[in-house]
């Protein structure tokens, strides 16, 4: 990978393996790529969840897709991405925008399981 460039993928329909590539290139490398949504900033303060605990599950190895990849009616692409961070299990719903030229990650909402 790159550092200088984002991972892109494209393929169609959006792997689950490809995803969790994007995700984690984004979260390691692109940090300016990474948007947290007004509902996803609401949650983390209400439920104690830090941007520290949120880039950790994005980058982690042993986070996992919940939900697989499907495409929204705009075309990008929402997931759940479960892991662990600080002793608490979370589960992330993701947006991934544009993953064949320009991706980006947006951050929907965190769910503290």
């Amino acid at each position: 990978m790159d550092a200088k460039k984002p991972l892109t993928i494209k393929e169609f329909p959006l792997k689950p393996k490809s995803a969790l590539s994007i995700v984690r290139d984004l979260a390691a490398n692109h940090t300016q790529h990474v948007r947290f949504g007004q509902h996803a900033k609401e949650r983390m303060l209400e439920r104690g969840v830090s941007n520290r605990q949120v880039f950790d599950v994005l980058r982690s190895r042993h986070s996992y897709i919940t939900e697989s990849p499907c495409q929204t009616p705009r075309g990008s692409w929402k997931f759940n991405l479960m892991g662990f961070s600080s002793g608490d299990t979370i589960e992330l719903v993701i947006d991934v925008r544009r993953p064949e030229d320009r991706p980006g990650i947006y951050l929907v909402t965190v769910i503290v399981k």
